[in-house]
C-alpha cells in the first residue's frame, strides 16, 4: 500500500478580517501595502474608521484572492493522498479553499477534513485533509498542560540528556496550537500522524526551551502509545520553527551550506534516531530548505516530516519540495518554473514551501505495525 503525504504552512488561511491594525501600528506589516497607501491620503483618519474598513476588506480580499489561487496550485503539484496544514483559521476557511480554490485547480478530492480548535491566541489552527479512501480517526492534545507532563516517570530519562527546558518554570498548556493524533488504516496497514505547529523563533533564544518542551510532549506520546516505536508507522509533521543548519545566500544569489552551533528545539526528537527527517534523504545539503529569511538570507528549513525507524525504510525516492509558489524576491535555482501571477513579495503562495514524501508498505498486518 503506497501513500503520498504532504506538510503546508498555508500562512494566514483565514476567513474572517482583522481590523487590529487601524489602532495598534506595530501590525501594519499585516496590511496588504496598497492600505498603507491610502492612509497617506487620508484614508486612515479616525473619522474615516467606515472608509478604512471597506478599504482593508476589499485590498484584503484581492490579495487572499490571488495568494490562494497559488496556494492551491503547489497543493495540486504535491499530488498527496493526506495534506497536513497549518495556520488555518477554521473548519469553515478549510472547507472553502478546499472546494473554491483546491478542487477547481485540481483532479484531486479530498473529502475527509479534520481540524481541532487549539491554544494559538490569533485562532490558527493544525488540521488535515484526506482522500475518500483514506479514512481519518482524529484526537487533540492542545489541553496537555506542563502539570501533566511533569508527572509523566516515563520523562525522566529524557530530562536527563535534556535539562532544559525547566519543566517546573513552565505553566500553562504545552503546544502553543496542538499536536493533532490522526490516524488511518488502509490494506491491513495502521499509520499514526502527528500533525504539529510549534512555537515560532519570534523573541529569539528564549523561545527554544519552549519548541523543546513541545518536542519532548510528543516524543512522550509516541513512547506511551508503543512498546517499541522503532517499529511501529508512525510520523511527525509540520512546521516545527527551528532547523540545525541554514543556507546563506550572497548577493549574487550563490549559496554557502552552514551549521549552527547552538541546541535547536527539535533535538528531543531526533537524539537517537528516535524519529528521522525524511528531507535528509535529498542529495544536497542545500536543497533541503524550506524557508527563506530575507533580512538575513537565510533559507533554511522549518517544515519536516519525521518518520518512524521502521517507516522510513520505507521511503519511496527522494522527499520533494515545492518551490513554484515563491516570491521572485527568493534565490531560486533557475530549473524551477514558478507559477504564473507570482510577484516580487506578493502574491505567492505561502512563506513556507510543500514538503512531500511517499511511503510503500510492503506486507505485514496492521496488528504487526500498530
Amino acid at each position: 500500500m503506497k501513500f503520498r503525504i504532504a506538510t503546508f504552512n498555508l500562512e494566514n488561511l483565514f476567513a474572517r478580517f482583522d481590523f487590529s491594525a487601524f489602532d495598534d501600528r506595530s501590525l501594519w506589516r499585516g496590511v496588504p501595502p496598497v492600505v498603507g497607501l491610502f492612509e497617506e491620503r487620508g484614508v486612515g483618519d479616525q473619522s474615516a474608521f467606515a472608509e478604512w474598513r471597506r478599504l482593508l476588506t476589499a485590498a484584503t480580499i484581492a490579495q487572499d484572492d490571488d495568494k490562494r489561487q497559488l496556494s492551491a496550485l503547489a497543493l495540486s503539484k504535491a499530488q498527496a493522498d493526506i495534506v497536513c496544514l497549518q495556520e488555518v483559521d477554521d473548519i469553515t476557511a478549510l472547507r472553502r479553499f478546499r472546494d473554491h480554490y483546491l478542487h477547481k485547480t485540481a483532479e484531486l478530492r479530498y473529502h475527509n477534513l479534520v481540524l481541532h480548535e487549539g491554544n494559538d491566541r490569533r485562532g490558527i489552527d493544525v488540521a488535515v485533509m484526506a482522500k475518500k479512501e483514506f479514512p481519518l480517526y482524529s484526537r487533540s492534545h492542545a489541553s496537555m498542560t506542563f502539570g501533566e507532563l511533569r508527572k509523566d516517570d516515563g520523562l525522566q530519562s529524557l530530562l536527563e540528556r535534556f535539562p532544559e527546558p525547566k519543566l517546573g518554570e513552565l505553566k500553562g498548556r504545552v503546544f502553543r496550537r496542538d499536536c493533532l493524533e490522526v490516524e488511518f488504516r488502509k490494506d491491513r496497514h495502521c499509520v499514526t500522524i502527528y500533525v504539529c505547529h510549534f512555537k515560532s523563533m519570534y523573541g529569539g533564544a528564549k523561545t527554544v526551551p519552549v519548541r523543546r518542551a513541545e518536542a519532548l510532549a510528543v516524543r512522550r506520546l509516541i513512547e506511551s502509545k508503543y512498546e517499541n516505536p522503532a517499529s511501529a508507522n508512525w510520523l511527525i509533521v509540520g512546521d516545527l520553527n527551528d532547523y540545525d543548519s541554514y543556507v546563506h545566500v550572497d548577493s549574487e544569489g550563490h549559496g554557502t551550506f552552514k551549521n549552527v552551533k547552538r541546541s535547536c528545539g527539535i533535538d528531543p526528537l531526533l537524539e537517537g534516531e528516535f524519529a528521522v527527517n525524511v528531507v535528509s534523504r535529498r542529495r544536497l545539503d542545500k536543497d533541503r530548505w524550506t524557508h527563506y529569511y530575507g533580512t538575513k538570507r537565510r533559507k533554511t528549513q522549518l517544515d519536516y516530516i519525521l518518520a518512524s525507524p521502521r517507516l522510513v525504510e520505507q521511503l519511496v525516492g527522494s522527499p520533494e519540495i515545492i518551490r513554484n509558489g515563491q516570491p521572485h524576491r527568493v534565490p531560486l535555482n533557475p530549473a524551477v518554473c514558478r507559477f504564473p501571477r507570482v510577484g516580487w513579495a506578493r502574491p505567492k503562495a505561502s512563506d513556507h514551501c510543500p514538503v512531500v514524501a511517499e511511503f510503500d508498505l510492503c506486507g505485514g498486518s496492521a496488528e504487526s505495525q500498530v
